[in-house]
């Protein structure tokens, strides 16, 4: 970054940054490679060559302290704007005003990949063509896209005329969508950009949600691998390359100008005795909901490390009140209830939520789940004869076909698995836990009886050819990694369950009634089987269905 010429326009990148974003909080802190997001653009904007300064513009809010310390901390500027928080247009245009900019360049603050020699030359064209108000890029070249994202650059006067016509709160809180939308107010001059900012792909860029951001992790390894740096050309290189790394947030949805986003709450029983099972499935149908509705969604959980994996993909929790206390519930749109029978609400639920709120149950077909507005059972295991027949309540989806699939299952399912373990143990009870390793010491198979939280439990199951539990939604993963489910029952409920899992499913049944039986399991299955099974996420489907039920024709 250059040192202002006396004799040029004053040209000033602004980057764009909240760490309270409602689909992915502190965004701009998360990692790519070694080091934040925020970090990757302020260097590549100090090798502009066009720009005199560099400044943060944020909000002042609680949450953004933490960005005002990083400015400080990098000898940015930052203007701290005290107005309303959805006045984007308004923050960006008093930035303008206070660092005295002609030129101003919009710089989002969760796009990585910006270009050095691409954001000089859209500035040079500005200034060269002093009647224009906004430079555009010419988006294809020799049958190629170009992949700039996140960077506009226009002269001050024009986001000072965007502003006032941005009357509608729509307006104020993008980016200056009244620029497009009233083209005879600002004149253009189109430019195009250097060859190696095109690419024969168009893909998003932008870090708005967990899967953005894991796809930007898979961009970096795959770069670094190719010997390659974590720059927009060597990236689109790479992404040529390997285009299977595009499907990580191919679904991932972009918010429009004026599109309603719903505030979503989770209620799910996790830890204390409960397991992290639902919990996880739950937190893959949230994650989900927000890449590809753009909703927001927190949970309600009263466990710690229950909060650190939501916290460790970006989602938002707070602390389980009592069912009597419906204050917190007032700002949500939609409740998700994924709560175990033991734990269910009591009467006269449904009449202490909001009343424009939509209510979902997960796996629940007992009668306090008839008051919600949809079921859904991922699963075979329901029992028909609470339904068939007598049933008086809402729609019910159930079945293999709304099984969800957490994404670390479903990226192992691509992979080749070379199946090194004979049994993965996930038991409860220390003694079935000490009797599986006792067995597999005396016999000289390779087992691995998990004793708590297991982060490593998908790619163990990856590796396994048997899955021993007492019987749980894992076992649906299991069969996705082709290992085959094994129960030893903890009560006749699981029992029970285990049975109709393998009858509906068309498996041979295996339970396990004492330590006998697992050398036997071990040998009858040890050199692995074809299950026949294509097991697929489906979250999609149950997410199509939770949207119809804002759809007028669906009301009551």
């Amino acid at each position: 970054m250059n040192t202002r010429h006396k004799d040029r326009e004053k040209c000033v990148a602004f980057i764009v940054a909240r760490l309270s974003s409602s689909r992915l909080p502190a965004k701009h802190f998360l990692k790519i490679g070694p080091k934040p997001l925020i970090d990757w653009i302020v260097e590549e904007l100090r090798r502009c060559t066009q720009v005199d300064q560099i400044v943060l513009a944020t909000v002042a809010e609680p949450e953004n302290r933490p960005l005002r310390e990083w400015a400080s901390q990098k000898g940015i500027p930052c203007y701290w704007y005290e107005g309303d928080v959805n006045h984007v247009t308004t923050r960006l245009r008093q930035a303008a005003e206070s660092t005295g900019a002609d030129i101003c360049v919009l710089v989002s603050g969760d796009c990585p990949l910006i270009y050095a020699p691409a954001i000089d030359c859209l500035i040079r064209e500005l200034r060269h063509h002093p009647a224009a108000d906004i430079i555009s890029v010419r988006n294809s070249h020799s049958h190629k896209h170009q992949q700039i994202q996140g960077i506009g650059v226009v002269r001050k006067r024009a986001w000072q005329l965007a502003d006032d016509l941005s009357t509608l709160p729509e307006l104020k809180e993008h980016h200056f969508p009244v620029i497009d939308q009233r083209p005879d107010l600002f004149e253009r001059h189109e430019c195009k950009l250097p060859d190696e900012t095109y690419a024969s792909m168009e893909h998003r860029l932008s870090v708005d949600t967990w899967a953005d951001m894991e796809f930007m992790n898979a961009l970096y390894q795959a770069t670094a691998e190719a010997g390659r740096n974590f720059s927009l050309p060597d990236a689109l290189r790479t992404m040529e390359e390997r285009p299977n790394l595009m499907r990580i947030n191919a679904h991932v949805h972009q918010m429009g100008v004026g599109e309603k986003r719903q505030k979503v709450l989770m209620i799910v029983d996790a830890g204390n005795g409960y397991g992290y099972g639902h919990l996880m499935r739950s937190r893959e149908l949230a994650l989900q909901i927000t890449e590809r509705l753009g909703w927001q969604v927190t949970f309600m959980v009263d466990d710690k490390r229950a909060v650190d994996l939501l916290a460790s993909v970006g989602i938002r929790s707070i602390r389980a009140v009592s069912e009597h206390d419906t204050a917190y519930m007032q700002p949500f749109n939609l409740i998700i209830l994924d709560r175990f029978s033991r734990h269910q609400p009591g009467p006269g639920w449904r009449d202490r939520l909001p009343q424009d709120s939509r209510v979902v149950v997960l796996d629940s077909l007992k009668d306090w789940a008839r008051e919600a507005d949809l079921i859904v059972i991922p699963g075979v295991t329901h029992d028909e004869s609470s339904r068939f027949d007598t049933w008086k309540g809402p729609e019910v989806l159930e079945g293999i076909d709304y099984v969800i699939l957490r994404r670390e299952i479903r990226r192992l399912q691509n992979e080749a698995a070379h199946k090194t373990l004979d049994m993965l143990a996930y038991l409860h009870l220390p003694e079935q836990k000490a009797a599986v390793a006792k067995i597999g010491e005396e016999k000289g198979y390779r087992l691995h009886v998990i004793q708590g939280y297991e982060p490593a439990f998908p790619e163990l199951l990856a590796s396994s050819r048997i899955f021993l539990s007492g019987f749980g939604y894992s076992f649906y993963e299991a069969l996705a990694l082709d290992a085959f489910p094994a129960t030893w029952p903890m009560s006749d409920i699981h029992r029970t369950d285990a049975k109709r899992f393998y009858h509906r499913l068309g498996l041979a049944p295996c339970i396990v009634d004492d330590i006998h039986d697992i050398d036997k399991v071990i040998r009858s299955k040890r050199h692995g089987l074809k299950l026949g099974l294509d097991i697929e996420d489906g979250t999609p489907r149950i997410i199509h269905s939770m949207v119809s039920l804002f759809l007028p024709e669906r009301r009551p």
